[in-house]
């Protein structure tokens, strides 16, 4: 019988109590029952016996201390919830506005006598400001400490080399502010080594050169293609923002959290610098766009690798459910934002991938024919069952948390127990290691039965939630019970957890993205963050190369090598 509904309960009021026989109002009681037991189920759980984060909780039921699954295969386990996400991103409108330089959003068309007038009124759903309103423009004045001219190499009309020596005249230009080192000395020997960063104005200056034909030749500024997948999204040598401080804001925006006029805020303080929250949007843009061919290169190397951990959460999009998926291994993250589909999976990481997935127990996972799942997950719905107001599922579910206590003791007994590798030498795989003892498949031999008889006896339990979890373990059971053979295999999903976490916490700041190309530069970033910061190598450094690159139409600049330790196959497939 499904459950009551709001609707049953306003007609079973005390009249309609008086009227109904003895054995109606029994079996109403029993429904009664069954619906408030599972209400109180839902009511009492929590990270600790079920897959809610540990932020879905009331504050007055927070406990102190550190938060759960802070480290991997722990016992016992207590790795985080599989609900796990940048700063909103502005629309398109409000990015049109950039302070470009050479520009000024705010200059009208007409006669002066007509821009004393109201503005018109605006048209009913017509975005933007209103014909005849004040615009902005920049207004802070800056002074070029250097300048840098830009020639043409041949005539467009003819062909010719134009000489470097001839008579040529500036017919336009820009600035650009870059962030420069102060690095003085290198040592010993060589001075005290000077630290910080200073910003440099660069004029630019494009000539114009009259060819022995007669034709004039402009120089023009290097600018990229239109790219369908970056609707609105413009790369040219004419920014306001040099390469490296615009992957400085990069930087601050999607690894420090930072909203766009918070980062606004700072560049005012630290440098005196006005620049607008759109202007750093469209840099945000700009950057991911510079890397976004990196995307492919990310997606083949996590192909090649050994193990890789995945999990996925929920993301916003101007009130559009969707969800960032992230996939990584010892050296390699990647972040896509899109459906909660096999498609997106698909998409993501190949069917050609080879090696074991490492997950929760998402059906979209069970496709893939070499899998792990993750205890932590196991354990929780486990205690949810031993802490159900139900006594005989309450029952089952204690005896199989025990049962799996003692299955999770025995696996870090024999990690305990394995011989270290010596210093200096190379640790063998996981698959070709010796073992000096029996894996816990086999000493545990009896309990691994004894909780698969546990499963047999409840898979058709009346209890929905004993039920479910008795059918998941059979299920998988091939799947579950891998670490068993090999206890050098991970236990927990916490590597993809602990990536999703910043995240979730920047989900929760700035309440997802707003436009597809939004959410598509916060994959693309979080992806060349965490991918350099897993291979030790700086991000920032990354991106200003990339973003000069793009702008110069130069091809995109190789990831940062894989270190030789995480190119072994034991990095990726031991324990912590």
């Amino acid at each position: 019988m499904p459950n009551l509904s709001d609707h049953d309960l306003l007609q079973m009021d005390e009249a309609w109590q008086v009227g109904q026989p003895e054995s109606v109002l029994r079996g109403l009681l029993k429904r009664a029952l069954e619906d408030l037991r599972t209400a109180r189920d839902r009511l009492n759980q929590g990270p600790k016996n079920s897959s809610r984060p540990p932020g879905s909780m009331p504050p007055w039921s927070r406990g102190g201390g550190g938060q759960a699954g802070d480290a991997e295969d722990a016992p016992p386990a207590k790795a985080l919830s599989g609900r796990h996400s940048e700063a909103a991103d502005k629309p398109p409108s409000e990015a049109a506005n950039a302070e470009e330089p050479g520009t000024q959003a705010g200059d009208a068309e007409g006669p002066a006598d007509e821009l004393a007038c109201a503005p018109a009124k605006r048209e009913p759903g017509r975005a933007g400001r209103r014909v005849g309103a004040a615009g902005h423009g920049r207004q802070q004045k800056i002074e070029a400490t250097r300048t840098q001219e830009h020639r043409a190499l041949c005539c467009a009309a003819c062909e010719r080399a134009l000489p470097s020596e001839g008579a040529m005249q500036a017919w336009t230009g820009w600035d650009t502010l870059e962030m420069v080192a102060l690095n003085t000395g290198q040592g010993a020997g060589q001075g005290p080594t000077v630290l910080g960063v200073r910003i440099e104005v660069t004029r630019h200056l494009l000539m114009q050169q009259c060819c022995v034909c007669g034709h004039t030749t402009r120089a023009l500024a290097a600018r990229a293609e239109e790219d369908a997948l970056w609707p609105g999204v413009e790369i040219s040598q004419q920014r306001l923002l040099g390469p490296r401080l615009a992957a400085a804001v990069v930087h601050l925006c999607v690894r420090m959290r930072l909203p766009r006029r918070r980062v606004s805020e700072l560049l005012q303080e630290w440098f005196g610098l006005e620049v607008s929250a759109a202007l750093i949007d469209q840099t945000v843009h700009q950057a991911a766009r510079s890397v976004a061919p990196l995307e492919a290169v990310l997606a083949e190397q996590l192909e090649t690798a050994a193990l890789v951990y995945t999990d996925e959460t929920s993301w916003g999009e101007a009130g559009q459910a969707l969800w960032l998926w992230v996939l990584c291994c010892c050296h390699t993250v990647l972040y896509v934002i899109g459906s909660r589909g096999k498609e997106m999976f698909d998409n993501a990481l190949s069917t050609a991938f080879a090696g074991t997935l490492m997950s929760d127990g998402y059906g979209v996972y069970r496709s893939r024919p070499v899998r792990l799942r993750c205890w932590a997950h196991l354990r929780r719905k486990l205690r949810g069952l031993a802490e159900s107001t139900d006594r005989h599922a309450a029952q089952a579910g204690q005896a199989m948390q025990e049962v799996f206590d003692a299955l999770m003791a025995a696996v870090f007994e024999a990690r305990g127990r394995l011989e270290p590798p010596s210093p200096g030498a190379v640790p063998a795989s996981a698959s070709a290691s010796a073992q000096p003892c029996a894996p816990p498949a086999l000493t545990h031999a009896h309990q691994v039965e004894q909780l698969r008889q546990l499963c047999q006896q409840h898979r058709d339990a009346p209890q929905k939630a004993l039920r479910e979890v008795a059918r998941e373990f059979l299920r998988d059971w091939e799947v579950i019970v891998r670490q068993l053979d090999d206890p050098r295999l991970p236990l927990t999903n916490n590597v993809a957890e602990r990536q999703l976490r910043h995240y979730v916490i920047a989900r929760r700041i700035s309440y997802g993205t707003r436009t597809p190309v939004g959410s598509h530069a916060v994959s693309v970033l979080a992806s060349i963050f965490d991918t350099c910061r897993l291979r030790r190598a700086s991000a920032t450094d990354l991106l200003a190369r990339a973003i000069h690159a793009a702008r110069m139409g130069l091809p995109t600049p190789d990831l940062p090598p894989i270190p030789a330790d995480l190119m072994h196959p034991s990095a990726s497939s031991v324990m912590a």
